[in-house]
């Protein structure tokens, strides 16, 4: 039994440990609510899961994240609004898609521009930090870009056959911007869907092709159990880069240290971005590869390529360009010139191989 002095003594050491975890204060965590359309499965939500966590670690859990995945917090075209009303503090989302009349320069990444998802996404990088004007469009709707993400090449998928440019003439096709004014000028009725809706109208027969598709996105949402058949427009290319954007009120909010550690890690997630996009393209084409029944892809001839070149490249930079001047004070023409010039300085360098191309090496078949 303890001795009228050896409890004083004890008590006394309790107290000082209690005045001290009472005088010591509490850390603060700051939670910030990521929202996204996309799934988890998705390459780019991958590059996002990898942000979240690492920015969790970095800051010393100082900052937590709540995951909404799937629309289940707000639908897409909310998600960057969302981000100025206080609704959500990180988003992921297309707003040249979803929000056209607020992000008119946004889609700078028009289609046909090159088929290297790699290339495509250090460019917009590059684009952003460099050109105020591009900044701006996002900083003035209270938006602090943090990367950008190229998904893989659009693809087209049909229950028959689309091996040339006259098999799209009165085919309604899924497709939001950019790739239904593309198909629009290619002779197809694009019909405005969101992913799955697309997906089970295409099952219906209300459409008869899926597009603004990413190759791999298009096989990990099992596009080719609705559809047997793949082309790739002419060579269409890498459509859009996504944007995982963050209010720059709840950005501008936190502590310098925490707004460094943000910075730190967006500044890696491109090179993380071309991991899993890498990872994901593979993990599709293995899961084509085994399947009984083989995806036939129809990929247009040369002659067609020159028409689709013709018809659509020249025509929708120039609308774009136009539209921009149209709706902005900025220099569209320039701003399109110097993301051209740093997808081509990023390309030689570039491992990136399209899906279809992958598929064909892979299977033996095309």
């Amino acid at each position: 039994m303890m001795r009228r002095g050896q409890w004083s003594k004890a008590l006394a050491a309790l107290s000082a440990i209690t005045m001290m975890a009472l005088a010591t204060p509490v850390r603060a965590v700051e939670k910030l609510v990521y929202a996204t359309y996309f799934s988890d499965i998705y390459a780019g939500s991958k590059t996002d899961i990898w942000f979240m966590e690492e920015v969790e670690k970095r800051s010393g859990g100082e900052i937590k994240f709540e995951r909404y995945w799937a629309n289940s917090l707000v639908k897409a075209s909310d998600l960057f609004p969302g981000l100025k009303s206080g609704a959500v503090d990180v988003a992921h989302s297309a707003p040249h898609a979803y929000n056209v009349k607020e992000y008119p320069i946004a889609g700078v990444a028009l289609p046909f521009i090159s088929d290297k998802s790699d290339a495509m996404m250090f460019a917009w990088r590059d684009l952003y930090k460099n050109n105020a004007e591009f900044r701006a469009e996002f900083e003035s709707k209270g938006v602090k870009g943090l990367y950008g993400f190229a998904w893989a090449e659009n693809t087209l998928w049909s229950k028959r056959p689309i091996a040339k440019i006259a098999d799209l003439k009165g085919l309604k096709v899924r497709a939001p911007p950019p790739m239904s004014e593309a198909l629009l000028k290619l002779g197809a009725t694009p019909v405005a869907l969101a992913w799955t809706e697309g997906l089970e109208a295409l099952q219906r027969g209300v459409v008869d092709g899926f597009s603004s598709a990413p190759f791999d996105s298009a096989v990990h949402g099992n596009a080719q159990d609705v559809a047997k058949f793949g082309s790739d427009l002419g060579g269409s290319g890498i459509f859009a880069v996504t944007v995982v954007g963050m209010s720059l009120q709840r950005y501008n909010g936190l502590s310098e240290k925490l707004r460094k550690v943000i910075d730190e890690v967006a500044a890696e997630a491109t090179e993380k971005a071309v991991h899993f996009s890498d990872v994901s393209l593979d993990a599709a084409v293995a899961k084509l590869c085994s399947m009984k029944e083989k995806l036939q892809v129809n990929l247009f001839n040369d002659e067609d390529k020159a028409t689709v070149q013709k018809l659509v490249v020249s025509t929708m930079q120039s609308d774009w360009v136009a539209r921009v001047g149209k709706e902005t004070k900025a220099n569209g023409k320039a701003m399109l010139d110097e993301f051209v010039s740093y997808v081509r300085k990023y390309e030689p360098q570039s491992k990136y191989v399209p899906g279809f191309a992958r598929y064909a090496k892979a299977c033996g078949k095309g």
